[in-house]
């Protein structure tokens, strides 16, 4: 099965909606697309990204949303789990105020207010969140959110630890039983980067204006779609080269 593996969205559904339109696997049932989670947060326009993400679960039945971290603090929000004033507070400082605003939520309505207006005209995001997977394998590849902990084997991975790792998985030189890939961190070049150990897919699409999905076949070389641009001009190409 080919498996189109899109990076961190955070708000761009303009750069989402690009991309998804070129892949169309719609008429293709040995191909699926794997979302590495962060669909929401920091850019504008993340409720339309999860209509998005929605729309490309319901046609295709072998494609899944991976939890990432900033679906975690929606999903605690949502599920009232902790202080929250506290997770409230701590979602806003990773960027959660625009997806709030996203929902119709300005300043001033109540927590209750907010989680209320959420389950009440958007239950299918909620219910897609809720069914996200912590991780999707392959023969030759292991997708996931952050990446996983070099001293676990793939198998028992602690999910919390997958949404959230970074140097401990990011600085680990040697190879896993699996190619790893990842969004999370930002690359430093603001491309797709190939490692020996690791695929890294989270380009920053919010502030870099670029998303990519990495076209991964268990056969066959890794390639890219990447979607580039702003709102009213974002072309999509298709590379072999990475950061």
């Amino acid at each position: 099965m080919r498996t189109f593996a899109i990076g961190d969205v955070h708000g761009r559904a303009d750069l989402l909606e690009a991309l998804l339109a070129k892949i169309a696997i719609s008429d293709s049932p040995n191909a699926r697309i794997v979302f590495l989670g962060d669909i929401i947060d920091r850019g504008p326009e993340s409720r339309r990204a999860l209509d998005l993400v929605a729309e490309a679960l319901n046609s295709s039945k072998n494609s899944r949303l991976i939890l990432g971290n900033h679906e975690e603090f929606l999903l605690r929000f949502i599920n009232q789990i902790g202080d929250a004033e506290k997770l409230l507070w701590a979602w806003m400082r990773s960027g959660g105020l625009p997806t709030l605003e996203s929902y119709g939520i300005s300043h001033g309505t109540s927590i209750q207010q907010a989680r209320e207006k959420i389950l009440r005209e958007h239950p299918l995001h909620v219910e897609i969140i809720r069914s996200a997977v912590s991780f999707i394998e392959t023969e030759r590849f292991h997708l996931v959110h952050a990446g996983v902990d070099p001293s676990v084997p793939l198998p028992h991975q602690e999910e919390r630890k997958t949404r959230w790792i970074r140097e401990e998985f990011l600085d680990y030189p040697e190879s896993f039983s699996k190619i790893i890939v990842h969004g999370h961190t930002p690359t430093p070049s603001g491309l797709p980067e190939v490692l020996s150990n690791r695929i890294a897919l989270d380009t920053a699409a919010y502030r870099s204006n670029r998303l990519c999905c990495a076209i991964l076949d268990d056969l066959h070389p890794v390639s890219f779609l990447i979607a580039e641009g702003h709102t009213h001009s974002i072309h999509v190409h298709r590379s072999t080269h990475c950061g």
